[in-house]
């Protein structure tokens, strides 16, 4: 089972995405954070197989998080589908990234090929 940590600032949607990794054998969901601060800390405190991060994010945004936390495998996600901070999140080290409209269906497939790498 892979040990997940959430980043996303978006209570409503970080339930969702707890929901849909929950339901998937492979996972475990092991910390939230609701910012890109947090988010560091805690992958640093709990050591988690990969990262879910949402691009746009209060304190420090999901791309300057994914920087910070390269070589862990990382899954960007988003709302809005701006090539740029795609682009941006990807540079940064992010290995995939699932627009949040395709989450319930593309999320924990997308999360295993990561891995698998």
């Amino acid at each position: 089972m892979h040990r997940i940590l959430v980043a996303e600032d978006d209570s409503a949607f970080l339930a969702l995405l707890e929901d849909v990794l929950g339901r998937d054998p492979r996972f475990e969901v092991v910390g939230r954070a609701a910012n890109g601060i947090e988010a560091v800390e805690l992958a640093h405190e709990l050591g988690p197989d990969a990262v879910v991060m949402d691009i746009e994010m209060p304190e420090l945004d999901g791309v300057e998080a994914t920087r910070r936390l390269t070589p862990l495998p990382v899954l960007a996600i988003s709302g809005h589908d701006y090539e740029e901070r795609v682009l941006d999140i990807r540079q940064a080290g992010a290995g995939d990234y699932v627009r949040k409209a395709r989450v319930p269906d593309e999320l924990c497939d997308a999360l295993a090929a990561l891995l698998a790498r």
